[in-house]
């Protein structure tokens, strides 16, 4: 079941993801049918009048072409309400139906750098049919359409085309533009704390380039002045994306960074792909702009649209990965300031056992002298039994004294030393075999997690059981083959109360506030490839293991 979670959310993350790209296209494309009029014919017309044959191979905004041309095509009925759509940039235009001029104009083309195109929209009223002649000088062969694209537009879909066409450059804008605010916002935190991340200044200059060029070369001209736009618009700035985003991840070489963007590309493409298929199988745009994106690419080596979604994604991937980072960072300094405290309290109650031992140790000082002179005593009145028990007596508060040392590795000899003084305390036996090295790769808190509520349920549960003689507890733990195996055992007195499913619960009469130590170390086993063993015996012995798999090292802070 847990093989098959571990691949269950991530599929379902990856149709997330996939609906929502599938959801937003439909917004970016309008499905409302435009009708091309093609030219049946066309001539160039020379100064003189003359009228020559003009093929018409192809359509191209930078006519090598100059002078005068007319070319002629028919408008079919029954097109209804709408209108002729074309462009007029660096053309001089006179079209005529059926030999009736309806439009003029002598446009110039827009300043170098403008993405647009100046555009005449001739209203037609049920689109008669006719003969449509359109006559066109070539004013500036920069930006000029030519032949002129005429395409009967129907009435209401300019809404909807113009509404997709700001979608989808408005859409990856405001992602980029909210990755920008949330890196920036991780920036300024860092500083602010004086832990300066500066990778990702670089990173913030690709997404707040992504959020403003692409859209002010599509948009810009309709809201921002001609100056600006035309500034803004020049091609050297396409580069800041790129440029930034290959600084981030030089700057940015640790493993860890590399194996989660590897991560997340393959996820993400599989994402496309399941969104292109999805797009295919319902004729959407999605899977149309791609295979034409990627098909123009290998056949003409134009590779800006490709280039421009690729570095989006990136940079998105490259913002979620540092948020990541800073939730891990925060996660971590939590974890080790709650270490820090348990290692603290373990010192404190340390520290007090030593205290109440030493007090132990002057009172029985103290006593020491009386016992020599009854020692004495016995001796001169030849009481050898009397003398045999005192002396026993003696040697077991003489070992009682003694401080009691489980292991080198000063976390779990603390947590023993404490459950020992608790357990003699109760009159519960406390028997610790340990083989453990100084220094352990598990995290203080893990290991302070697991081994006091493990020995805090053992000394609860041995501690109900009457007479005491019957109390003990015996604790376990080795490092072998990689694994820290971890075993305790002790008495307990009445019946295990177990719920529907057979879990374990707790005997404490408020159950809400209790009752976290078993499943906190069962989370803990899971987090080292492990389980929870829990067991039992007739004659009421509790029975507790688990191996934890032990990492190569202890994780590094961030």
């Amino acid at each position: 079941m847990k093989k098959a979670a571990r691949w269950l959310y991530p599929l379902v993350f990856l149709a997330l993801c996939a609906a929502v790209i599938w959801f937003l296209q439909l917004f970016t494309a309008s499905d409302q049918p435009i009708t091309y009029l093609e030219w049946t014919s066309g001539v160039e017309i020379a100064e003189d009048g003359t009228e020559t044959p003009y093929a018409i191979d192809t359509y191209t905004n930078t006519p090598a072409e100059s002078g005068t041309f007319r070319f002629t095509t028919t408008l079919p009925a029954g097109l209804g309400e709408g209108y002729l759509l074309f462009e007029t940039s660096g053309l001089e235009l006179t079209l005529c139906l059926d030999g009736k001029t309806v439009y003029t104009s002598s446009a110039a083309a827009l300043p170098e750098g403008t993405t647009g195109m100046s555009t005449a929209q001739l209203p037609l009223a049920n689109a008669p049919a006719g003969v449509l002649t359109i006559t066109c000088t070539i004013l500036e062969s920069e930006n000029a359409f030519f032949p002129p694209l005429l395409r009967f537009i129907p009435d209401g879909s300019e809404q909807a085309r113009q509404t997709a066409y700001a979608n989808l450059y408005g859409i990856p804008a405001g992602i980029a533009a909210a990755a920008m605010l949330l890196v920036a916002g991780l920036f300024l935190l860092r500083a602010f704390y004086r832990k300066t991340e500066w990778s990702l200044l670089p990173l913030v200059a690709a997404l707040g380039n992504l959020a403003t060029y692409r859209l002010i070369q599509s948009c810009g001209y309709y809201f921002l002045p001609q100056e600006a736009v035309q500034f803004l618009s020049w091609r050297g700035f396409a580069w800041i994306a790129p440029l930034s985003l290959v600084a981030y991840l030089l700057l940015n070489r640790r493993r860890e960074f590399w194996r989660l963007l590897g991560i997340a590309a393959a996820w993400s493409a599989g994402g496309l792909l399941l969104a292109c298929l999805l797009s295919a199988a319902r004729g959407g745009y999605l899977f149309s702009y791609v295979s034409s994106s990627v098909l123009s690419m290998f056949q003409t080596g134009l590779h800006d649209g490709l280039l421009y979604w690729f570095t989006l994604w990136l940079a998105v991937v490259c913002a979620l990965i540092s948020l990541y980072w800073f939730l891990r960072t925060l996660t971590r300094q939590q974890a080790r300031m709650q270490a820090l405290e348990i290692k603290n309290q373990m010192i404190r109650d340390s520290y007090h056992a030593i205290e109440q031992s030493m007090r132990d140790n002057a009172a029985l000082r103290h006593e020491f002298r009386h016992q020599l002179t009854a020692l004495d005593a016995l001796y001169r009145q030849s009481k050898w039994n009397e003398l045999g028990e005192l002396l026993r007596t003696y040697k077991q508060q003489e070992a009682e004294l003694a401080q009691m040392r489980f292991t080198e590795n000063f976390t779990v000899n603390a947590i023993l030393q404490d459950a020992a003084s608790r357990a003699a305390q109760a009159d519960t036996a406390f028997d610790a075999q340990v083989r453990l090295p100084k220094t352990l790769p598990v995290p203080e808190n893990d290991l302070c997690a697991l081994l006091m509520n493990m020995l805090d349920n053992a000394l609860e549960a041995s501690g109900q059981v009457e007479p005491p003689a019957q109390r003990f507890i015996r604790f376990k733990a080795e490092v072998k083959n990689g694994f820290l195996a971890v075993k305790c055992e002790n008495r307990y007195a009445g019946a295990l109360r177990t719920d529907e499913t057979g879990k374990l619960q707790t005997t404490k009469p408020d159950a809400a506030a209790h009752g976290f130590g078993l499943p906190q170390m069962t989370a803990i086993a899971e987090k080292y490839a492990s389980l929870l063993d829990i067991s039992q015996t007739e004659n009421h012995v509790f029975i507790l293991q688990t191996a934890l798999k032990l990492p190569k090292e202890l994780p590094a802070a961030p």
